[in-house]
């Protein structure tokens, strides 16, 4: 896309909010209490600016393949214009400035954020301007726009209406996990025929190299839709969707579709064909079929620090079984495992690992490194923090050494937390440089034999404030704190935040299963959330609360 700055001679706005002629019903797949927004089309006799204002609300309405914004254009774009090449989300007005030029205009506006064609949205930095080049000329003595870059723009506060974040699922590379992946599409017909193209071109770029696609490269549609009918999702797939599969393969394949499809409202069940032949997955127990697991729960028990010992706490209450004595190491941030077997904690030294027969080991030395994290998949991690070097340790007892995790793009930047998410696919990183505090979700990339290698380039989470500690409340959601401050949110991975409510001296937090399930700790209270405040917990307090992960 083509934005640059140019000459002004003059200029008019638009307001952020166009007027709404209509609001039809939800469209088959799309979500309850959508609706759809029906601008006028272009006015005989309607100026050059006239026709910019109404090819914008235009924008709007994507019905019919945005047929009423393709009017506003010269015949020859109008054939040519790719509307969801991107959609530009801006806050405020958009400015139309007269360019240099006989007929050229720009449009001036403060981004919000970007979604690209394959429906991925990018938070932008406040501040963030665009400008967008226009060229008109006259068609049958008519303005029509002759020249603008593919894609919509909307403003923020249509967005919530016009868009709706949907989650295509892949899965880690054992296939013991969904792993979701957040999506945002215009709310019109089909978006189960979008939804389901967006999937088998494969996952997020931040995702590419850390989880698998059951479909074989080169899988797609038959025809770009996906009908639904008495709520059976019809996937008609090319023939290649069968290259060299088993019925294993195919039986991931179809709750690959099932998860990705199956929160649509319009979809109860789907039905895979090739070439309207419905595929034959066989006998799920003969192949050996095990359905990964989605959004993994941690169960209510916590690890936890009391009078310098490691303890479980669950039901505002300290638990049995005792775990080993280990105060002369002073052991502060515990993780336990989500097997809840094994732990890990930092203490004078450095990073210390207990095992499921109790035994305790000292596996990366250090002063500085993060509290820990266990994923999944046996392996503890931590991070030197002024460093930014990120290591993962077997947790096992075989005793092999902590494995060094690539991540070029943490130089210079002083990393204060990480968290594995539960499927073991993805880390949360908090970092600090130059001032600046940001929340990170970076894949995992491992070798063929499970071993950690690499840290994607990361996605950033919008934050309402600097944050510097963080925990997996679900799948798809973090919980972040200030520490030593009063603020507590929840982000989520579509970009949106909730901030809860304010406690000062927050120290610690940990989420359970859900955003509803958090504890913030202070050097006074342990406390759980209870709607939008804070219960605090009977005594004793338990410092450093964890749930597994």
């Amino acid at each position: 896309m083509l934005l640059f700055g140019l000459a002004v001679t003059g200029c008019s706005s638009i307001p952020d909010m166009g007027p709404v002629d209509k609001i039809e019903p939800p469209t088959e797949g799309a979500p309850v209490g959508d609706y759809t927004f029906n601008p006028p089309g272009p006015e005989p006799g309607a100026g050059p600016e006239q026709v910019i204002e109404g090819f914008l609300l235009a924008g709007t309405a994507a019905q019919d393949d945005y047929g009423t914004a393709r009017e506003f254009l010269a015949p020859k774009l109008a054939g040519e214009w790719r509307p969801t090449e991107r959609t530009l989300v801006y806050d405020g007005g958009v400015k139309i400035t007269k360019a240099a030029g006989e007929h050229a205009y720009v449009l001036n506006f403060e981004v919000a954020s970007v979604i690209d064609s394959r429906g991925i949205r990018v938070i932008a930095d406040p501040g963030t301007t665009r400008s967008v080049p226009v060229e008109l000329e006259q068609v049958d003595g008519q303005w029509r726009i002759s020249g603008i870059p593919d894609g919509t723009m909307v403003s923020a506060s249509d967005f919530p209406s016009l868009f709706e974040g949907y989650t295509a699922y892949f899965f880690d590379p054992t296939y013991s996990y969904a792993v979701p992946d957040t999506r945002w599409l215009a709310s019109r017909q089909g978006v189960a025929a979008s939804l389901a193209t967006l999937l088998l071109e494969g996952p997020a770029p931040y995702l590419a190299e850390a989880v698998v696609s059951a479909f074989p490269e080169g899988t797609r549609l038959a025809q770009q839709a996906v009908p639904v009918e008495s709520g059976v999702a019809s996937v008609d797939l090319t023939s290649a969707a069968l290259d060299g599969t088993t019925f294993l393969d195919r039986q991931r394949m179809q709750q690959q579709l099932e998860l990705t499809l199956g929160p649509l409202n319009t979809v109860s069940s789907i039905r895979m064909s090739v070439g309207q032949r419905d595929v034959e997955i066989g006998d799920r127990a003969a192949a050996g079929f095990e359905p990964a697991v989605k959004d993994p729960a941690v169960g209510s028990r916590q690890i936890a620090v009391l009078d310098g010992e490691l303890v479980f706490y669950e039901g505002s209450a300290v638990q049995n079984p005792p775990l080993p004595k280990v105060s002369q190491l002073h052991p502060r941030e515990p993780a336990l495992a989500p097997n809840g077997d094994e732990a890990a904690f930092l203490g004078d030294g450095g990073l210390y690992t207990i095992g499921a027969d109790g035994t305790v080991r000292n596996v990366v030395a250090g002063t500085e490194l993060t509290g820990p994290s266990i994923g999944p998949f046996g392996w503890v991690w931590t991070v030197s923090g002024q460093r930014g070097t990120v290591s993962a340790v077997p947790l096992d007892q075989s005793g092999g050494p902590a494995v060094p995790v690539a991540a070029e793009w943490l130089a210079g930047a002083e990393v204060s937390d990480l968290r594995i998410s539960r499927d073991g696919t993805r880390a949360l990183l908090i970092t600090q440089e130059d001032g600046e505090s940001k929340v990170l979700v970076a894949g995992i990339v491992r070798d063929g034999d499970g071993v950690p290698i690499r840290l994607s380039e990361p996605n950033e989470l919008p934050s309402p404030f600097a944050a510097d500690s963080a925990a997996w409340a679900d799948e798809t959601t973090v919980a972040v704190l200030d520490s030593g401050g009063s603020e507590a949110a929840v982000l989520r991975l579509d970009g949106s935040s909730e901030e809860l409510g304010k406690l000062d001296g927050m120290e610690e937090i940990s989420a359970g299963n859900g955003p509803d399930n958090i504890y913030v700790q202070t050097s006074d209270a342990l406390y759980s959330r209870v709607g939008q405040s804070w219960a605090p917990q009977p005594p004793p307090l338990v410092l450093d609360p964890a749930f597994p992960g």
